[in-house]
Formats: C-alpha cells, sequence, structure tokens
C-alpha cells in the first residue's frame, strides 16, 4: 500500500495576504483608463473652448460695400458660397489682406451681409478691392444675431467656411492655410459651408 504524500504548499503563497495588484487589478485597471480619459477629455476641451477663438465677423451697421463706375473697368470676382442649411438668416462675409488683420472684421478689406437663395450666395467683389493675396472667411448666420454661434461643448452650430475650403483640426485655419492669390476678372472662386 502506498501512502499518500502530504501537499507542501508553494512558499511563495503559504501564509501572506495578496498584494493590492493581485487582490485589485481590475479597479486599478479601471482607474488607469479612467484617469487617461479625463485628461484627455480636459484637453479636447480646452483646446475647443478655451483656447479657441471663433471667427469674427463684421455687423450688418460697419459694412460698406459701394460699387461705383471705375470697378466695372478693372473687373471684379465673383464668390460663390455654396452649402448653406436653409435660407434663413444671411451669409456674411470677410476678406482679409494681411496675416496680421487676419480675423479682425474692422481691418477687413472687404466685408458683406448677403441673402441666401436656394442654398447658396453670389458676391461681386471689385478687384480693386484686393491685394495681392487675400484670404476668405465666411459663415451662415441662421438667426442673424452677426455671431458664430456653439454648441453646449463648444463647436460651431452654424456653418462657416474659409478659402481654399481648409478647416482647422483644433479652432480656425491659420492664415497660411486659407490665403490665395487675387483672383482674376471674372473669376468664381467657391467656398463650401459646413
Amino acid at each position: 500500500m502506498t501512502q499518500d504524500l502530504p501537499v507542501i504548499p508553494d512558499s511563495e503563497y503559504s501564509g501572506k495576504e495578496p498584494g493590492p495588484w493581485n487582490a485589485n487589478h481590475g479597479n486599478l485597471l479601471l482607474c488607469f483608463v479612467a484617469l487617461i480619459f479625463l485628461v484627455g477629455g480636459g484637453v479636447l476641451f480646452y483646446k475647443q473652448n478655451l483656447s479657441f477663438s471663433a471667427p469674427r465677423f463684421p455687423d450688418s451697421d460697419n459694412i460698406d460695400a459701394v460699387f461705383d463706375d471705375t470697378v466695372g473697368a478693372s473687373g471684379t470676382a465673383i464668390i460663390r458660397i455654396l452649402g448653406a442649411a436653409n435660407d434663413n438668416g444671411t451669409m456674411k462675409i470677410a476678406i482679409y489682406g494681411a496675416e496680421s488683420t487676419f480675423e479682425r472684421p474692422a481691418d477687413a478689406v472687404f466685408a458683406s451681409v448677403e441673402p441666401i437663395a436656394g442654398g447658396q450666395v453670389y458676391i461681386p467683389v471689385p478687384l480693386t478691392a484686393l491685394p495681392e493675396k487675400i484670404a476668405i472667411a465666411v459663415f451662415h448666420d441662421e438667426n442673424d444675431d452677426s455671431v458664430l454661434n456653439k454648441n453646449a461643448i463648444g463647436f460651431p452650430s452654424e456653418r462657416y467656411g474659409f478659402s481654399r475650403n481648409v478647416r482647422g483640426l483644433m479652432g480656425p485655419p491659420t492664415w497660411a492655410q486659407t490665403v490665395i492669390p487675387r483672383p482674376r476678372n471674372d473669376a468664381t472662386i467657391e467656398i463650401f459651408v459646413r
């Protein structure tokens, strides 16, 4: 007859309580993931709400777009804006002529407020008003409050667009991203608002 040998417990675990990692590793991993989520959410919130400066456009009281007979002799370009959500409100446009004045409506070389028809706007711009390089910013002001409205998390709730149809990753695009050469006579520049 064989005699059963006594089972000797593993010396690493004998008489010891499990450490915090062995006892709570699931909770610690969950806390680590939650911490990463909170830090990432905080960075995104900061970038979208606290460091984002919305494009500023002139209000209708400050716009003086007067065409005289000399404009026809020097030529005009057409800016065609597409993608308006509806025909409510107006389309605000500002054309800037230098990086130092970009997104400062008071310093725009050309500004206009136009009605929307069929989700589109056509704006004739006198070429004499434009410098060699320009950047265009537009937005669909659906409620006519002259402000690019934002939703609860800080994203624009009204459609907007820039020349070259660029979008900024964290806020509005820069002058370098939107700058284009002055258009030629009878040229059409298309900008999509989204």
